[in-house]
């Protein structure tokens, strides 16, 4: 019984206040959480266009050199 006794009470208004505050806290790292993760889905897929592009112009490049080194094809017109 003696430890029911060295317990102290906390007022109900104090109880509120700190509970609205921690739902406070919970909602900004909540939104805070969401909107990293937004940025990183989003530089993620601007990564990829980026990446994308830079490896088809490679690819363009390449054939453009294996078309210049060889020797030119002339389609075929018919006259013999």
């Amino acid at each position: 019984m003696e430890e029911k006794e060295k317990q102290a009470s906390v007022p109900y208004f104090i109880h509120e206040g700190a509970m609205a505050r921690m739902e406070r806290i919970i909602k900004i790292l909540t939104r805070t959480i969401v909107a990293v993760l937004l940025v990183a889905v989003i530089l993620f897929i601007i990564n990829n266009v980026i990446w994308m592009r830079y490896t088809d112009k490679l690819r363009q490049e390449t054939q453009n050199i294996e078309v210049s080194d060889g020797v030119q094809q002339q389609p075929d017109g018919g006259a013999d």
